[in-house]
């Protein structure tokens, strides 16, 4: 004869007596936390029948202390009456419930627990115990509040946040970053930060291995929002690090210095050009003339000046006055900047004298060059003045010139010019 539980679950042919035991083998061992209670649903509800040495260290109380107690007594002032709520309908019904509130411990100290309870029913149905799993969370709650407050105040602050992976990768911008970029976070996880530039700085570290220390740099390379529109910044990073000190995150802070910037520039620029004419004033062509003396070597010598002057200009003052006069600078400059290249430099060198910085460009064609600016003044009338005409000295740099020197042979070629009648052209020797 076949034996009918030969191929049955060995649990299943295990005798009562034996699956109780096993059963309160694993309870008390269990590492959560584990509370049965009755049935009861009046008064104060299920009592505890049942808690096993984990509930016990979690609680503080014997299980000698809980037995026959209602687990209200775990209850306190921060305990979430909402939650209680919520579980006293869920066993009213007979349903499962999960939460999570605040409990206190017999030496009245709060915890943080997450709990589920589950309904047991006898063969009919009916409910006969309630069986509750229990987890200390205080730690796990603490540093979720940590988290919860560090991306609060990373999303507070005014500043631009980013953070990346080993791999440069974005795992978390802030909200300062979407207003400054005009990107939203979900647009930029997964991407690396170079997508903001356009084209690649040179200012900026790309490498992963130059982030490797805390550094700060300003970056005077443009960054492109969203618009299209450019944006600078002053950045500081610094790399995160794990217990063992293995880099595996980087974080960088930005503060818009576009407006900064723009004042900066501005500044600079006030201060390197003539107010009357807009072009360069005199320090700022000095500092340009010192550039190349600066340099190693210049290229076959090509940088050539040309300086001139305006004709009779005190005359025209002493005839019209100087606001005229000023009127007649400012025709000139224009005219000079219009004739000139965009590698030019066109400096006012001081009164009516004037210096064009020529690169790249051989003697004779700056010869050509300055006479037709000089054709081009002379072809110029003014409204009050009438033709203004100027004079013109040329010099090519010479091997192993200075730029004092250059500039000394164009000034000298100049004077010939008005020795010999003005308003011509003369090269230096």
């Amino acid at each position: 004869m076949t034996d009918l539980n030969s191929n049955a679950h060995p649990s299943l042919a295990m005798p009562v007596e034996a699956k109780t035991l096993l059963f309160q083998v694993a309870l008390d061992q269990s590492y959560n936390s584990v509370v049965i209670t009755d049935a009861n649903t009046k008064g104060d509800g299920p009592r505890i029948i049942y808690a096993n040495p984990s509930f016990e260290k979690m609680t503080g109380y014997t299980l000698c202390e809980l037995i026959g107690k209602s687990p209200k007594i775990l209850q306190g002032p921060l305990t979430d009456q909402r939650v209680i709520e919520e579980m006293r309908l869920c066993i009213q019904s007979g349903t499962f419930f999960e939460g999570s509130a605040i409990n206190y411990n017999k030496n009245g100290a709060p915890y943080n627990v997450e709990w589920s309870i589950s309904p047991i029913k006898d063969q009919s149905g009916v409910i006969q115990n309630f069986i509750s799993v229990q987890r200390n969370v205080t730690t796990l709650t603490a540093v979720q509040q940590k988290r919860s407050l560090l991306a609060k105040a990373l999303n507070d602050t005014p500043d631009c946040v980013m953070i990346t992976d080993i791999q440069n990768r974005i795992i978390f911008v802030n909200i300062g970053f979407e207003q400054l970029t005009g990107y939203k976070q979900d647009e930029v996880l997964g991407k690396e930060p170079s997508f903001l530039w356009g084209s690649k700085p040179e200012t900026a570290p790309d490498d992963l291995e130059s982030r490797l220390s805390n550094l700060h740099f300003q970056s005077h390379a443009p960054n492109l929002r969203k618009d299209g529109s450019k944006f600078y910044v002053d950045q500081s990073m610094a790399n995160i690090q794990d217990d063992t000190g293995k880099v595996t995150h980087y974080v960088s802070f930005s503060k818009d210095s576009t407006d900064r910037l723009k004042q900066e520039l501005e500044l600079k620029d006030m201060a390197s050009t003539d107010a009357l004419t807009g072009l360069l004033n005199r320090r700022a062509g000095e500092q340009l003339l010192k550039q190349y003396d600066d340099m190693t070597q210049l290229v076959n010598n090509m940088l050539c000046l040309i300086m001139l002057d305006i004709d009779n200009f005190k005359k025209i003052n002493d005839t019209f006055g100087h606001v005229i006069g000023d009127q007649a600078l400012k025709s000139c400059s224009q005219l000079l900047k219009s004739e000139a290249r965009a590698t030019d430099s066109v400096i006012r060198w001081g009164g009516e004298e004037f210096l064009i910085v020529v690169s790249n460009s051989t003697l004779k064609a700056t010869l050509n060059f300055a006479e037709r600016i000089r054709k081009s003044f002379e072809l110029n009338s003014e409204s009050t003045v009438g033709v203004v005409t100027a004079s013109f000295g040329v010099a090519q740099m010479l091997p192993g010139e200075s730029t004092a020197s250059l500039l000394n042979r164009a000034d000298k070629a100049l004077y010939k010019a008005k020795l010999e009648g003005r308003n011509c052209v003369k090269c230096a020797k």
